[in-house]
């Protein structure tokens, strides 16, 4: 009886126990967000001093049960600082968690895996999307600008759908391309995203710099590499994310070149004329002397501004994306869709994209993960050739500004100028309207991108990853002129011959990826991470081109209708393989190494050199952990790099290690014989182009909320694939082989800044800045060279001892105003008052018609390029700013050769106002006369321009709406953009970063088409 007792009361006692407990517990609940009200999924909460925790769902929401009032909740998340919040007498918190500037705990993408940001040891920089994600970007290549030190972005063409042109370093190889190269999802893809993705979809960017970075690449780091990761589904409820953006794109007339109008160019022909006249005859012409059609300027009441006229002021941008996510313990997805319409700037050219993205990923067991990621795409293009005065953007500024756009009745007026009159010289031209509403270039691209994986985990610190990639492309390109067209060529009226071009390609390209990975921590101070892999890849293209001109009328447009037309086919293709390491080791934090060795062989060299080896290493060393420094509070992280690697560059093109052949028909026997000679010598020596880099950094942290990070640099790139001489008794003058070498060395500095000023106010900003020493160290002897242009054009010549594609030409001294200035001048052979003054190189006392005298006249590299982000959040407002510039640097404007032409077969630039007329009248002592071309046209300083410009890329201001509790919507906010918005500089043209030709010969402007200011409004809605 007594043991039932005590049992009872040993009951009683625990069941008072526990209800004393549960009484004293406290339940929260809470959401965490960040300062601009976006929700943090995932995000820890902690009660301190105890192991009670939870994670916040997808929006950012968390139910904790906590001991008292007393309770301090420990709120963290990646990349933001971590927040206590004492609990108080409140069940319910609002927790706001401010971003960390230097992000050391985010996880970084790199080459093959992922990262701490803490423990990179070379030169990595990652894209802060948030900054950029107001921008109406059309593909990846746009979020760059302005965003990474020591990449170069350049939007050279305003072309509706066009990617911007991106430099990592600066040029390293006079032979093969330097793109970097872009890796989608773990998939190596070329150096183009081909415009496959909708920046909506990219939940990060990396940016690969150094030669430690970029070796597990291989034969493609040599130029850098850029990692694109989309978005993936995380765990919590189904999301329903809409974005939507429309706005208008237009040239500002700032960026307008500002040409005469008809009555000024008539009184410029009238002028010109009597010029020439008195130049002749030592006399003023009569009145009744000068030719009837120039005669009277004021006659012209009709003015057209062709520019103008092929410009659309209001043109179209309308962007949308939807976007699914759902994820549950086991299986997360996400499906995407998006809609891009672009208008061009220039009438009758546009740029759509459909995009369809699928991604899911599932854990079949504890151990095993498979993942699929399917992205495809549609775009169709209507588009014009531009960067040339017979193109219809040049051709827009000389065409005569005296003739209509349409005859009286409604046509078109289809020829415009050649009259073939004395006095009126200008050349005969298509209308330029007409040819943008007749001649019909299209591009329909379809392109479907592939991922697919399977990973194990086994025996606890292992993991094996097998990936298959695919890339199928099919394109359609077609071109037709009608016979209602005046040719391109001078002086060819109507009705012309109808042409037609039509080709068609496909691409297969695929690869494979086989990855074990093994990581550890020992003892709580030696972390241990390796990986071992292999690779494949091959690429396919093949292709059907036609042509045919003759038609027997321009509503028939197809081949087999031409009265003579032809086909021809080809194929191509490449492959590599590869197998590398990588080890990274770190002591207690603090002692970091990171190393890498890749193995590659590819087709695209030689049999007797067909595999290349890739190493490189970098040290880390995390000062701010050692003892002296650990008692400096402000101090947040310091750590020194240094690295060594040695990477490649295979964008050479296909066979050329091989003996080649082409056709040659000849007549046998009175008849047509089929045959086929060697078309190019063998050399199976041919191999790899190589890079090596020396990287030395810092990164600092200090007060929680400054970041700086400097590097410096030296890249050398040597055996590039270059032509040389051989004798001609092979048959041939030259073949290819590896000589040249090539450095590029530099300094860049990054500083960025993130504060919470007030519980309402939040302040950011980044700054960075980049110096780029390019320079030629060897190409086939000490004083060979390499030029390319022609002698009335732009020339862009590399040298030992000088930077890649300098400008080269006369030095322009001014202009002649007398003859006696001539006779006491070096001799120019007919030079008269007027004609440019050049310099005399070699000091022999005459200036040679041809390059003998030619030197350096501008540098087409920036000394230094720069970017300013600056940002702000007050309450629901967010504020963000982009300034981008580039300074000390030179652009030859090759199509001021055509509008400062004073022989009047052109329109001319409105300075040809202040040309030299006379020594009494000799205008602005730097525009020549009309009276003579000689010592005018010729490749001279006269057409250099100081392109140094600060370029205001982006100004967005956004409001997130308040929602009530139980709205529709989980997140609503609303903006405004403007792109392009502002430039100032002192260039000319209306694109200081044009480059028409590109590649080895940057800094030529041939009239490129214009890049618009957009003003877009933006709604991004969440339910």
């Amino acid at each position: 009886m007594k043991t039932k007792k005590s049992h009872l009361k040993i009951l009683l006692l625990l069941t008072l126990f526990t209800s004393v407990c549960s009484f004293g517990q406290k339940q929260i609940d809470g959401v965490v967000s960040s300062s601009d009200g976006t929700p943090l999924p995932g995000a820890n909460i902690v009660e301190k001093g105890t192991t009670n925790g939870v994670t916040a769902d997808f929006d950012g929401n968390f139910t904790i049960n906590v001991s008292n009032d007393s309770s301090v909740l420990s709120v963290s998340y990646i990349g933001f600082s971590t927040k206590e919040v004492v609990v108080n007498d409140k069940s319910s918190l609002n927790i706001v968690l401010e971003e960390n500037a230097a992000g050391l705990e985010e996880v970084v993408v790199v080459g093959y895996g992922t990262k701490r940001k803490r423990d990179i040891v070379s030169a990595v920089s990652v894209v802060d999307l948030k900054e950029v994600k107001d921008v109406p970007a059309t593909d990846a290549s746009r979020l760059l600008l302005g965003q990474a030190p020591g990449v170069i972005v350049g939007q050279t063409s305003g072309r509706p759908g066009q990617e911007l042109n991106i430099v990592v370093r600066g040029l390293s190889s006079l032979g093969a391309d330097s793109k970097p190269l872009y890796v989608i999802d773990g998939f190596p893809v070329g150096t183009s995203t081909g415009l496959s993705i909708d920046p909506a979809d990219i939940e990060s960017m990396t940016v690969l710099k150094d030669a430690a970075s970029t070796a597990i690449y291989g034969a493609r780091g040599s130029n850098g590499v850029i990692l694109i990761n989309t978005k993936q589904g995380s765990e919590g409820r189904t999301s329903v994310t809409l974005d939507v953006v429309s706005g208008l794109q237009q040239v500002p007339d700032s960026r307008r070149e500002k040409m005469l109008n008809a009555q000024e160019f008539g009184q410029f022909q009238k002028e010109s004329w009597i010029d020439k006249y008195i130049l002749n005859q030592g006399r003023e012409p009569l009145e009744s002397e000068i030719p009837l059609r120039i005669r009277t300027p004021e006659q012209y009441m009709t003015s057209t501004d062709w520019f103008d006229e092929i410009v659309n002021d209001a043109a179209l941008f309308k962007k949308y994306n939807l976007t699914i996510t759902s994820g549950s313990e086991k299986t997360k997805s996400v499906i995407s869709m998006g809609y891009l319409d672009q208008e061009g700037v220039i009438i009758k050219t546009n740029f759509e994209r459909f995009n369809l993205r699928a991604n899911v990923n599932t854990k079949i067991t504890d151990e095993i993960t498979v993942g699929l990621n399917v992205t495809g795409s549609r775009t169709n293009e209507r588009f014009i050739d531009d960067g040339s005065r017979n193109l219809v953007v040049g051709r827009a500024l000389w065409a005569d500004p005296r003739e209509p756009v349409y005859n009286p009745d409604g046509s078109f007026n289809d020829y415009i100028g050649g009259y073939g009159g004395e006095g009126d010289l200008i050349f005969g031209s298509p209308n330029p309207v007409q040819l943008l509403h007749e001649e019909k270039n299209t591009r329909h691209i379809n392109r479907l991108l592939s991922n697919a994986f399977i990973e194990f985990e086994f025996l606890k610190d292992f993991k094996f990853k097998s990936l298959v990639n695919t890339s199928l492309i099919g394109s359609r390109e077609n071109s037709f002129r009608p016979s209602t067209l005046a040719a391109n060529s001078f002086n060819s009226p109507p009705p012309r011959d109808a042409v037609l071009s039509e080709t068609y390609t496909e691409e297969v390209n695929w690869s494979t990826d086989q990855l074990l990975s093994y990581s550890k921590v020992i003892q709580e101070d030696h972390a241990l991470d390796v990986l071992l892999g292999y690779t494949a890849q091959e690429a396919t293209l093949r292709n059907i081109d036609g042509s045919g001109q003759k038609f027997p009328d321009d509503q028939v447009q197809f081949l087999q209708n031409a009265e003579v037309f032809s086909v021809e086919s080809g194929e191509s293709s490449w492959s590599l393989l590869a197998y590398f390491a990588r080890l990274n080791y770190a002591y207690k934090d603090k002692y970091l190494v990171s190393a890498t060795y890749r193995r590659e062989g590819s087709s695209r060299f030689g049999s007797e050199n067909r595999w290349g080896n890739f190493p490189s290493v970098s040290l880390g060393w995390r000062v701010s952990d050692e003892y002296f420094l650990k008692e400096i509070d402000w101090l947040n992280d310091l750590k020194l790099r240094a690295s060594f690697g040695v990477t490649g560059n295979n964008n050479i093109g296909n066979y050329r290690s091989l003996s080649t052949l082409a056709p040659e028909n000849y007549i046998l026997g009175n008849s047509f014989q089929p045959g086929k000679v060697l078309n190019s010598l063998a050399n199976p020596q041919l191999g790899w182009e190589e890079s090596d880099q020396y990287n030395y950094g810092l990164d600092l942290t200090i007060f929680n909320n400054l970041v700086f990070t400097a590097e410096y640099y030296k890249k050398t790139t040597k055996n590039m694939l270059l032509p040389v001489n051989i004798p001609v008794i092979s048959g041939f003058e030259t073949t290819f082989t590896n000589i040249g070498k090539v450095q590029n060395t530099g300094l860049e500095f990054a500083l960025g800044y993130r504060k919470q000023i007030t519980d309402n106010l939040r302040l950011r900003g980044n700054f960075n800045i980049s110096f780029n020493d390019n320079k030629v160290l060897e190409i086939n002897g000490d004083n060979d060279e390499i030029r390319n242009g022609g002698f009335y054009s732009t020339n862009n010549v590399s040298q030992v001892g000088r930077p890649i594609g300098m400008l080269h030409g006369f030095r322009n001294l001014g202009v002649f105003r007398t003859e006696e200035q001539i006779n006491s001048s070096p001799t120019q052979d007919g030079a008269i008052p007027g004609s440019f003054i050049y310099f005399d190189a070699n000091g022999d006392g005459e200036i040679s018609y041809d390059t003998t005298d030619w030197v350096e006249i501008g540098n087409p590299h920036p000394e230094y390029v720069w970017s300013f982000t600056l940002g702000a959040d007050y309450k629901a407002f967010d504020f963000n700013a982009v300034l981008t510039g580039a300074e000390n640097y030179d652009v030859y404007r090759n199509i001021e050769s055509t509008t400062l032409n004073l022989d009047g077969v052109f329109n001319v630039d409105v300075r040809a106002k202040e040309r030299f007329r006379s020594a009494d009248n000799p205008g602005n002592g730097i525009v020549p006369t009309s009276n003579f071309w000689k010592w005018e046209r010729e490749s001279n300083s006269f057409y250099v321009h100081d392109a140094s410009h600060m370029w205001i890329r982006s100004v967005s201001l956004g409001y997130t709406l308040p929602l009530d509790e139980g709205a529709l919507l989980s997140n609503a906010r609303i903006y405004i953009n403007a792109d392009n918005l502002y430039l100032f500089s002192d260039f000319p043209g209306g694109n200081p970063q044009v480059s028409t030709a590109g590649g080895i010969n940057p800094g030529r402007d041939d009239s490129a088409y214009p890049v618009p200011r957009t003003i877009t409004l933006g709604a991004t809605l969440s339910f």
